[in-house]
């Protein structure tokens, strides 16, 4: 692939603003208040959990309460230029690691938590010969640098989930599906094929999310003394096959892996860097912010909108509450300042590929396009399931179909600002990118985005209230769209905004102004096993995702002598939910890893 058009050596970020989300009157300040089920009271998933046995550094979080002044610094965090140097400096220890990963591929946002993605972290010994070979490799986007701390190889398979299963049935002939049927799925089996594209597309977005995470992740466990460079864009196709095949042996991937789909798909170098980058941060700060990061979550429900009719009273009342148009502005140039970053491009053209669509009710004739979305959506989810193929569907007790109905809160719409967003595949690779590489982008962008209304929802929380704003990030609704279009000849969800320039929508945000968190069951189903949805991945502990080469031996972070982490990263801001009387849930808190093996250095001698 050639050098992308409108390059620059160090695409320019605008800086972000705070723009608060206005507090509702104090009748509509209301928050979850969640409590234990009394005996005998049959548990609902807006019932507390009774205990929490888990190897994840999340557990169970309420969000913290950002001063203006903290979230002015967790802002400036998205408009960072790029390292320039590494210097020398201290052996990191494994407490340091633990957060920083606890940061990235430990909670990196991903559809259902599919656990996709796992890292092998490097030395300084090593990230000396993995800049060697990323150097023969030849990566486009950033200089290699020298004198790295540590380095982060991501690897991430195809996403494949219950969802994808079912899409194994769809889209047949009915007599034919007898045959095409085993044929789709050997494809997917043994070539990694996808149903429909915006699936394989999701492994992309993934990545785009971590990478994004990354970044701060490094300067939150630091407290600003430490930076990432971090490599997107895709190594499918290296000027030096064979180092990359080295680099696949460094971090010691198997042939079984690779065919079971396993690919380097991210790196990331960490160092030291000099005085005048470091990003000026008390350690108590960097603390709250980590805390803070870890506590976000998705958000789907805005209240007497789209709440089940069995939801406490909280959830059932509208909120005189609204995103103010500046924050969605301030969204924007984040994610444009995202995209530019990981592709190269300029700001301008980033804003020229980045394609999105606002359908919200607020705009005009808005209430009739989010209604005609809904619809067609629907309509999708209806032709999906009436040409099933009846023999599977009977053969599996009709779960194809149930769960197919089930699917349609997936692609839900509500809340105050709803935006589509996508890339043209054509006018990317006219700029000299993959589409890859810019879907890549495009998660970091939409993640970025998506940030600065979590921060503004959490600074200075009014009293009472869990939040004052959240986001969904939602792939479902595109999915679906794709469904249709790939199989029952609908027309791209950015196709009426963007006509004639060949769009592919990949993400749906919706920003909501509310004061009350999802239920917490939300949470619990990805963190309890025995509450485990039937669509989602438990929460990772660290010795299932990220592996440490420590000489020329691989070994899972904390693990040891049958002992798995069930420390909760940044546990010292305390943000832990408890019932409105103070009770906590046991073993939310964790325990502490043993110091003498968190204080100590993974790799003695630091960086010289």
């Amino acid at each position: 692939m050639r050098k992308p058009d409108h390059v620059e050596e160090s695409p320019v970020s605008k800086p972000l603003e705070l723009v608060a989300i206005p507090a509702p009157p104090s009748e509509f300040r209301v928050r979850r208040d969640a409590r234990f089920a009394a005996p005998g009271e049959k548990r609902t998933r807006y019932h507390l959990p009774e205990s929490l046995e888990s190897s994840s550094p999340v557990g169970y979080r309420t969000r913290v309460s950002l001063s203006r002044e903290e979230a002015g610094i967790l802002l400036s965090l998205l408009s960072l230029p790029r390292p320039s140097r590494f210097v020398p400096g201290p052996a990191l220890t494994e407490r340091e690691l633990f957060e920083e990963c606890s940061l990235g591929v430990l909670s990196a946002r991903q559809s259902t938590n599919f656990r996709g993605q796992r890292e092998v972290l490097l030395g300084p010994k090593d990230s000396e010969q993995a800049a060697a070979l990323l150097r023969r490799m030849g990566r486009k986007e950033a200089p290699v640098l020298e004198g790295a701390a540590c380095t982060h190889v991501v690897l991430a398979r195809p996403y494949r989930t219950p969802f994808t299963f079912l899409l194994t049935f769809v889209g047949h002939k009915p007599l034919a599906s007898l045959i095409t049927v085993p044929m789709r799925a050997w494809a997917k089996r043994f070539h990694h094929a996808d149903d429909i594209p915006t699936i394989g597309y999701l492994k992309e977005l993934h990545l785009g999310v971590l990478a994004d995470a990354m970044e701060r992740a490094t300067v939150i466990a630091s407290a600003g003394t430490r930076r990432a460079q971090v490599f997107l864009e895709p190594f499918e196709q290296p000027a030096d096959t064979a180092a990359l095949r080295e680099l696949e042996a460094l971090v010691g991937l198997t042939p079984a892996e690779r065919a079971a789909g396993w690919r380097i798909s991210l790196v990331a170098q960490v160092g030291h860097v000099p005085e005048e980058e470091r990003i000026p941060m008390e350690r108590s700060t960097a603390r709250r912010l980590g805390a803070a990061l870890l506590a976000l979550r998705s958000e789907r429900i805005q209240p007497g909108v789209n709440a089940e009719p069995s939801a406490p009273p909280a959830y059932q009342t509208r909120q005189p509450m609204d995103v103010p148009e500046e924050l969605t502005v301030q969204a924007g140039r984040a994610a444009y300042n995202a995209f530019a970053r990981f592709t190269g491009v300029s700001r301008e053209r980033a804003k020229e590929l980045v394609l999105l669509e606002r359908i919200d009710v607020l705009t005009p004739h808005g209430k009739e396009r989010l209604r005609s979305v809904r619809e067609e959506l629907e309509q999708v989810t209806d032709k999906l399931i009436a040409r099933l193929p009846l023999w599977a569907d009977l053969a599996l007790g009709r779960a194809l179909s149930r769960n197919s109905a089930r699917g349609r809160k997936a692609f839900a719409l509500a809340g105050q600002r709803i935006y589509v967003g996508g890339l043209s595949r054509r006018e990317v690779e006219q700029s000299g990118l993959s589409f890859a590489h810019a879907v890549r982008a495009f998660g970091a962008a939409a993640a970025r985005g998506a940030l600065v209304a979590e921060v503004a929802g959490t600074t200075e929380i009014p009293e009472g209230c869990d939040l004052s704003g959240g986001v969904c990030l939602m792939a479902g609704p595109v999915n679906q769209n794709d469904i249709g279009k790939q199989f029952f000849g609908g027309k791209d969800l950015l196709e009426r905004a963007f006509s004639g320039r060949a769009p592919t929508s990949l993400l749906v945000w919706t920003f909501k102004a509310k004061t009350v968190a999802d239920p917490i069951g939300n949470e619990q189903q990805l963190l309890d096993a025995a509450r485990k949805g039937a669509l989602v991945d438990l929460r990772p502990g660290p010795h299932e995702v990220v592996a440490v080469r420590q000489g020329t031996t691989l070994g899972p972070m904390r693990l040891r002598g049958g002992q798995v982490n069930a420390e909760r990263a940044f546990g010292d801001v305390g943000n832990f939910v408890t019932d409105p009387a103070g009770k906590e849930i046991p073993g939310n808190r964790g325990t502490v890893w043993p110091s003498d093996q968190a204080d100590a250095p993974l790799w003695p001698g630091g960086t010289r």
